[in-house]
Formats: C-alpha cells, structure tokens, sequence
C-alpha cells in the first residue's frame, strides 16, 4: 500500500489524455484509486469530469479499493468481489452539484450498518453522511428507515474531510 500512496499522478495530464481520447479504461481506473488513496479527491472529480461519467470509489475494512466508471446519470456499483467488511468509505461524484439522489438514498439505506462513510463529490464542493449504525447492530427501537441512521450534514467546500484514515 506504501507504494500507491507514494505514487504520482498527474491528473492535468490524465485529463488531458481522455480529452484527446488517448487513455485506458484499467490506467483511468487505477489512478482513480490512487488519487482517492492520496486523498486527492478534488482531482477525482476533474477526472470523472473529463471523462463525462459518475465514478463510485469504495473502500473496504482493509483498505483495498473497487472503483467503477458509469454513465453520466449514473453509477452502478460491481460486485466488490474480496472486499471485507464493513466498508470504510464510498465516494462517487455528481456532473456538477453534491446531493444525495433518489439512489443515492436507497444505497444508503441498503448500506446502513455495512458502509462508515458516503461522501458525494461536486465540481468545487462534496456532501458527507455518516453511518450511525454499526455492523451487526439492529435498528434501535422506534426507527423503522434504516435511512435515518444517517447524519445530514451541510455541503462543504474541498479540501475534503472524510474522518476516515484512508
């Protein structure tokens, strides 16, 4: 893991290269992940951005990282194939503003109890939810929407602070 977190990547350069159509789905994707394990998330987003398509990056208990490209309405998350968990962080990005949809809500509510922290990326902005309910733990008494488990918090501008060590 040393390695990746020491890894550079130029993401003026990855974007540059989707522009012209010069680029690799698997080396897009693999910077991704290492932009995301550096914390660079600002730059995940321009990287979503020049590609015209949401990203989904998720973090398992381990830290080993799945990223997914999807449309530019949408991200549907693969099978995280190994992961362990309970998943430490999701991130994915917006086309331009930070709110939590219709499905983003519904992964939540799915998640709840399986996922720490969601974080929603914008162009110069991210929104963040918060898991209060552990893995293993049963809704408390009284909460039958597994959704309000989850913090509301506001919109913050980058850097981003996701209280998770990554």
């Amino acid at each position: 893991m040393r390695a990746i977190e020491n890894s550079e990547i130029d993401s003026n350069q990855v974007c540059q290269n989707i522009t012209r159509g010069e680029y690799q789905e698997d080396e897009v994707i693999n910077s991704l992940r290492i932009l995301g394990i550096q914390g660079r998330w600002d730059e995940v987003w321009n990287v979503s951005h020049a590609l015209g398509v949401e990203i989904s990056w998720i973090q398992d208990a381990e830290g080993t990282v799945f990223v997914d490209l999807g449309s530019s309405g949408e991200v549907r998350l693969s099978a995280p194939i190994g992961a362990v968990l309970p998943f430490r962080l999701w991130i994915h990005t917006h086309p331009w503003t930070a709110y939590w949809s219709f499905t983003d809500r519904t992964a939540l509510r799915n998640f709840a109890g399986l996922l720490e922290v969601a974080i929603v990326l914008g162009n110069d902005h991210w929104k963040r939810s918060r898991c209060r309910l552990k893995m293993g733990e049963k809704l408390p008494d009284g909460i039958e929407d597994p959704l309000n488990m989850w913090t509301e918090e506001e919109i913050q501008n980058y850097p981003v602070i996701s209280e998770v060590t990554v």
